[in-house]
């Protein structure tokens, strides 16, 4: 009984948006109507944000739709391209959509395998991408985030800045001036640095340069304190925490969401990465972050980004800080 009223439900919101979407492009008939599935993470979102303009360059008065993790929608809720958010309520809804929509176009943004629906056992298939050959255990061999959702978009492959956009609110910190700021724990911990090293890292920033320095994060902060340092680890929201990391002269992380959106605002970092489930090198950004005069993507070559040596990640902060941060420089 329980799977059947799990069908019905998700059936009912899809017939929601299929019917509301009807009355749309009875009112533009003009538009070209645009659905976008992606139930990823923050930082594939962000990542994927070139595939906008691009969709608009191609079709020109587009209607876009973006169907996502509510908890995700301030990265496109100020986005000139994006005229509807709408919650993923339900992880059948790209299944069932896949099989009928009411777009003009409808792009899933996931590889086959990514989501199962719990309840029903369903594995969320994609066709295109099985097409292309894009599978969970080889996306990342050859391509960049951006690559993959623009592949899956008929967009080809396109390598572009990404952008964020965000309201004119600002957000009331104690910190005055510049500031730096760290991202040192992941969704999955097989990304992060240990935290004694960090701790040694912010230590030696703060002795070497005198700055201030937030970290930002959700959850298990980093056991330190110091008057130039200043935890948010679960007190901001996405909104705030991107105004934060947009305001910052210098930002260093992990392969993360807080990353891309460093990125995404063109933050000079550093960014620690290892090897990810079976890749051992793989290359998540477009834009800024691939010019080595705005960022360092230090990859521990033998492992995880827990290996990575204290002398080798200190070494990378002083030669991409000597590149950025002129203004430290006495």
């Amino acid at each position: 009984m329980k799977v059947l009223v799990h069908w019905i439900r998700t059936l009912i919101y899809w017939l929601q948006i299929y019917i509301s979407h009807i009355f749309l492009r009875l009112r533009f008939p003009r538009k070209t109507f645009i659905g976008i599935a992606m139930d990823g993470d923050l930082g594939d979102m962000v990542a994927s944000e070139p595939i906008l303009p691009a969709l608009a360059t191609k079709f020109g008065d587009t209607y876009i739709t973006w169907i996502c993790h509510p908890k995700h929608f301030p990265v496109f809720a100020y986005h000139p391209l994006v005229n509807r958010l709408l919650p993923q309520k339900f992880t059948l809804l790209t299944h069932l959509l896949l099989r009928s929509h009411p777009f003009h176009h409808l792009y899933s943004l996931h590889l086959s395998g990514f989501r199962t629906d719990s309840m029903t056992n369903t594995t969320i298939l994609n066709p295109k991408a099985d097409a292309l050959n894009l599978t969970l255990t080889n996306y990342y061999d050859q391509y960049t985030l951006l690559e993959v959702a623009s592949l899956l978009a008929d967009l080809g492959k396109l390598n572009g800045q990404p952008h964020v956009y965000l309201d004119q609110a600002e957000v009331n910190l104690p910190v005055k001036g510049k500031y730096w700021v760290i991202h040192a724990k992941s969704n999955e911990g097989m990304r992060d640095w240990k935290d004694e090293s960090w701790i040694q890292l912010i230590q030696y920033a703060i002795e070497t340069w005198g700055i201030q320095i937030i970290e930002i994060g959700h959850v298990n902060p980093l056991a330190f304190d110091h008057p130039s340092f200043l935890s948010l680890v679960g007190k901001t929201t996405l909104q705030e925490t991107m105004k934060i990391i947009k305001g910052a002269s210098f930002f260093i992380g992990l392969d993360s969401g807080p990353t891309h959106i460093a990125n995404a605002f063109q933050v000079p970092a550093l960014v620690l990465c290892g090897s990810f489930k079976n890749f051992n090198i793989y290359h998540s950004y477009s834009g800024a972050y691939q010019n080595p005069e705005i960022a360092h993507v230090l990859f521990n070559k033998q492992g995880r980004a827990e290996g990575l040596d204290f002398e080798q990640v200190k070494n990378a902060l002083n030669a991409i800080v000597h590149k950025t941060q002129k203004y430290l420089e006495k």
